[in-house]
């Protein structure tokens, strides 16, 4: 069975958030299109943490990876 989740990062002009997410090719239109469906981005990253730094993010996502303990993608930048 796929667990189909991961660890991502996004740079948004806040700052870099970070979420534990799944399925997350929902984020555009259509499969293998790179156009981003905005309202179910902000939905996926709503409750993520923000970090002024891409380093602080990724610290941030190793963390939350060892405390997760397995994600079928590990650690994703979108």
């Amino acid at each position: 069975m796929s667990a189909d989740n991961g660890i991502y990062l996004h740079k948004f002009r806040k700052g870099w958030a970070v979420a534990h997410l799944q399925a997350i090719d929902n984020i555009y239109f259509h499969r293998g299109d790179k156009k981003y469906n905005y309202n179910i981005l902000y939905d996926m990253f709503k409750r993520a943490k923000i970090f002024t730094t891409r380093g602080e993010a990724l610290n941030h996502a190793l963390d939350l990876n060892n405390e997760l303990g397995y994600t079928e993608y590990g650690i994703c930048e979108v």
